[in-house]
């Protein structure tokens, strides 16, 4: 059975509450047809600017019925306050969160992941989040 690592990320707009697509990062994986995949762990991490909060979660669903079949929520402690950049007074300032759990899930072929993420009240400024999910594939 094959070892995957699956990096998944976002980005959060200023404005908008909801997390999108971050340029040449993919928020969804499809499990292969065939496969199913057997996650074992999950490492996830937001960064958004400072008084702000993510919520994070993992969509499973089937592609072919257009429904989500389960919703794997994503808890993220709080680690530290400070700038990716702290030489240059522009780069905002960010609360950053992570966590790293052992995870048994299995996830069918033909299924597809969606790593999804959302903001509370206030939604200006910009931020992102990323998980990584390590298993098996396996026939």
């Amino acid at each position: 059975m094959p070892a995957v690592t699956i990096p998944l990320a976002g980005y959060f707009t200023s404005g908008y509450p909801v997390m999108g697509s971050l340029t040449g990062y993919p928020q969804t994986y499809d499990v292969p047809a065939g496969q199913d995949l057997v996650i074992e762990s999950m490492s996830a991490f937001a960064g958004v600017p400072k008084g702000q909060s993510a919520n994070l979660w993992l969509d499973v669903a089937d592609e072919q019925k257009g429904q989500v079949i389960v919703t794997y929520f994503i808890p993220l402690q709080f680690q530290a306050t400070y700038s990716v950049n702290p030489t240059n007074p522009t780069t905002p300032v960010c609360d950053w969160r992570s966590m790293n759990h052992a995870l048994r899930a299995h996830i069918s072929g033909g299924m597809r992941i969606y790593f999804q993420g959302m903001r509370g009240l206030k939604v200006s400024g910009d931020g992102n989040a990323g998980v990584v999910i390590t298993g098996l594939l396996q026939p």
